[in-house]
């Protein structure tokens, strides 16, 4: 009898997927059309709001642009900027995303409304991150060949001249750069009249732990290293570096700015870079009082940094591997990324990749893993958000999503 009621329970699941009944997880109000006051005195222009979206994460609502009948995205000045800047794709998410989680303890989501960067251009981000060529503006009004560069990174100490490569290339070791990239985020609220304006700013420095170098001789030739850099002294020159970025922001708005500081990870890393610090410059304020220290951290699952940092959970994700492997004979290997806060696991993503050969053997896998996640409450506790992505060649087959909120996990086999 307890063989037959599990194959029914099979069949019933197969059906649903084969059937294409996945939830909707988009529910929520219409979207909203709002009037946005940018800057005191130019008339207001109508803007949309994005409908809600329920899930266990929580998003703000975005503010779009409106034309006529129609809405679009209203991008950023520097969209795609970011990816020259932050080599490592992980990074980019990491920071993107970690800059709005850490953005919603100052710019409540219940209130608050997000709009991409909108407050600096290309070429400004551009100067930030150019190195400080020590010309001063008596210096380049004497001179009209010399600029004033305002690069937030330090002096080179010598010329770039291809014909002494050498001596670029220990000038770029001894002064290496800090600062790879400046991250913006804006933060919308609703005044008095009903009107959404700024209400608040959030800046993401985002700081090399190893600094790439690249110098060209005279022929051509290009001659690459790395030099890797001390973190206290990567954070002290990132916190004295904010003023004219304060000061360029409060030339036009007077809200609150939060600065984040996030240190990259070297472009091999198969986990993404973390933040290390945070602040408030308070409406009214051109600095801040004091800065916050952010414990948090990715680990990856099995690594040696696992075995050595959290040796209890290392070994849990062991057992669940070998359990995997005992059950499929074309097992490859199981990956996981674990983000810590506080050095407790708060999120747990795991990739399988498998070599699959039929959609039926991607159904009985995947229902074999979600009862290991149902099972295995030490590995997975139910407070523990837990991501599983079944992979085969390179493309999702199927996805198992564990919400501290929901008793059953969500399981869906992509068609």
């Amino acid at each position: 009898m307890p063989k037959k009621q599990t194959f029914i329970v099979s069949i019933m699941a197969l059906s649903l997927v084969l059937s294409g009944c996945v939830p909707s997880f988009m529910k929520g109000e219409q979207d909203d059309t709002v009037k946005v006051n940018d800057s005191e005195g130019e008339e207001s222009e109508e803007m949309i709001v994005s409908e809600d979206i329920k899930t266990s994460e929580t998003y703000y609502r975005s503010v779009l642009d409106k034309e006529g009948e129609k809405n679009s995205l209203d991008t950023s000045q520097v969209r795609g900027l970011i990816t020259a800047g932050v080599d490592n794709r992980l990074d980019v998410d990491a920071l993107e995303m970690g800059l709005i989680r850490l953005s919603q303890e100052q710019f409540d989501p219940d209130k608050y409304f997000f709009k991409e960067g909108q407050l600096f251009d290309t070429e400004q981000i551009h100067g930030w991150l150019y190195r400080d060529n020590g010309v001063t503006k008596k210096e380049a009004e004497k001179d009209k060949e010399k600029e004033v560069n305002v690069g937030l990174n330090p002096q080179l100490g010598v010329e770039e001249n291809p014909a002494q490569y050498e001596q670029v290339i220990e000038a770029e070791k001894k002064n290496p750069k800090f600062l790879s990239y400046i991250h913006e985020q804006d933060y919308y609220v609703q005044n008095k009249d009903e009107e959404l304006q700024l209400g608040g700013v959030s800046i993401a420095l985002s700081l090399y732990s190893e600094y790439p170098y690249s110098v060209l001789d005279e022929n051509g030739l290009k001659y690459t290293g790395s030099v890797k850099l001390d973190k206290d002294e990567v954070v002290a020159k990132a916190k004295e570096s904010i003023k004219p970025i304060v000061e360029k922001i409060r030339a036009e708005h007077d809200v609150p700015i939060m600065f984040t500081l996030f240190l990259e990870q070297p472009r091999q890393s198969v986990v993404p870079g973390n933040f290390v610090a945070s602040t408030i410059v308070e409406k009214g304020k051109s600095s801040p009082e004091s800065w916050k220290d952010l414990n948090e951290k990715y680990i990856a699952f099995p690594s040696s940094a696992a075995d050595e940092e959290y040796p209890a959970e290392a070994e849990k994700f062991d057992d669940f591997t070998r359990e995997i492997q005992d059950f499929f004979p074309n097992f490859v290997g199981v990956i996981g990324t674990g983000f810590y806060k506080q050095d407790e696991l708060s999120q747990l993503k795991i990739e399988i990749p498998i070599q699959f050969y039929s959609k039926s053997e991607v159904i009985s896998f995947t229902q074999f893993v979600n009862g290991l996640v149902k099972k295995r409450n030490d590995t997975f506790p139910q407070d523990l958000p837990v991501s599983i992505y079944i992979t085969s060649n390179g493309e999702t087959e199927s996805l198992i999503v564990k919400d501290p909120n929901e008793e059953e996990p969500f399981v869906h086999i992509y068609q």
